[in-house]
This record gives structure tokens, sequence and C-alpha cells, in this order.
């Protein structure tokens, strides 16, 4: 799942033994954006995300998520955790724990809602693009940038104002105490420049045995973009070895 302004094709693996189902989520891609905002609410669209994989009759499957995709598949994970064998979080928070700063950040969302409205896409793109979080794009060949760029800009401002005043992360739910009980393992990946991530990640891993943090070399926040192929060699083995995992767990609790 992609990040915010990203769409299904932020992610362009070449998996051989692993089947990727790429999805737009909502407010972004080819997503229908005019519908009633609580569809955008991070609780309703985890909801429809399960429906979806029942409708494809998808019944086990792990996660990966992107920043705001992260934070989807944490949700996704807790709210409705049926068929989910385990979880890559690319970047992402569980949430803000801080009252005060939770009504900060919703201020920041809201602010950046208004921004779209009142202002150009492509001025809020600019914008986007300028923040310190992303420096280490700038170091990306042409071509790349162009792309995301031009993915960026194929947005449509509805959508991407309501995502950030009903799912940005000052509207989302405090996931932080939930994480001791989550039975599933999470392989949480971080950039080496991306110091904010780093401090979440530290924290994040400390909650739950299950939970394991690598920092990926000559990276900032877009991994999967700055380092693609550290990026799939890392989130390829992790799956294997927990499906090694599954099948010996199965044998044991298979009666002879």
């Amino acid at each position: 799942m992609h990040g915010f302004t990203g769409t299904s094709q932020s992610f362009s693996f070449s998996f051989t033994e692993i089947n990727v189902l790429a999805i737009d989520l909502i407010g972004h891609g080819q997503t229908d954006v005019y519908v009633h905002p609580y569809r955008y609410k991070l609780s309703v669209l985890v909801k429809d995300l399960s429906l979806l994989t029942i409708q494809l009759n998808i019944d086990s499957f792990y996660l990966l998520g992107y920043s705001m995709g992260a934070r989807t598949a944490l949700a996704w994970s807790i709210e409705q955790p049926k068929g989910i064998k385990g979880l890559v979080m690319e970047g992402g928070t569980p949430g803000i724990q801080s009252p005060l700063e939770k009504i900060e950040r919703q201020k920041q969302d809201n602010r950046l809602a208004t921004m779209l409205f009142t202002s150009s896409l492509a001025h809020f793109i600019e914008y986007w693009e300028s923040l310190p979080i992303f420096n280490s794009q700038k170091m990306l060949p042409l071509s790349v940038r162009r792309n995301i760029r031009q993915e960026r800009l194929s947005q449509q401002v509805m959508g991407l104002a309501l995502s950030l005043m009903y799912m940005g992360t000052g509207q989302q739910k405090n996931y932080w105490p939930d994480l001791k009980q989550l039975q599933l393992p999470i392989l949480y990946l971080v950039g080496e420049e991306d110091v904010k991530f780093q401090k979440i990640g530290k924290q994040f891993i400390e909650q739950n045995k299950c939970f394991r943090m690598i920092q990926v070399a000559n990276s900032g926040h877009c991994i999967h973009l700055e380092q693609p192929k550290a990026f799939e060699r890392l989130v390829g083995q992790w799956i294997k070895e927990e499906e090694t995992m599954h099948a010996i767990n199965k044998n044991k609790s298979t009666p002879i």
C-alpha cells in the first residue's frame, strides 16, 4: 500500500516467488474520491480492504505498506487481523500518544487540506516535495523524479484533501497500546538517513518480541524508490523466512 500522493504504481517489484497485489487507497489513483467522508476514516477503510480480500478469495496474505500505507497496514492488522500472516512497514507510525501533539497534527493536516483547496495542485506538490523528509529523493535519477512528480500530479485535489482530513496521522487512533498484544511478525524498514522514523522504529520494536527493524544504507524515507534492490531483497528474504517458520509450526501442530 502506497503513501500519500502515491498510487498502486508506486511499487514495481520483480519478486519471482511472491504474488503481489498493489492497490489504490481511497482518495488516490483510480478510486472514486467523491464518496461520503466517513469512507476515508482509517477504521472504515480497513474494513473495506478486508472485504476486498474476501471478494478476491484471498484467505492468507502479508501486508506491505509505505508511510500512509504502513499506517493503514498496521491498523488493518489490529482492527481486522483475519488472514494476515505478517506485516512489512516502510516507515509509518502507530500514532501520536500526546493529546496536545495530536491536536496540533490535526491542525497541520487541515492546513495542508486548505492549501489544496485554495491553491493549485501543482503548487501543493511543489511544497510537498520541498519538505525535509524528502531531501534524499533529490539524489534520484531525473527520470525517476519525473515519474514521481507525474504520479503526484495525477491525483485529484478532493481525494488528497479528504485523505488528510480524515485519515491523516492527526486523525489516526493511537495504536501504541495495542502493540504488546499483537501476535504478528512485523518487519520495520527505515532508511539510515530517516532520523525521525528511526526513533519511531526503535520505540516500535521494543513493544513486542515479534517485531524487527532493519536500517537500510544510503536511503531516506522512501526506501523502495531510493534503494529498490535492497528493498526487494530484504522483503523477499523476510517473507521466505516467515513462510519457513509457518511450515515448521504447522508440522509441529499436525497430529501423527
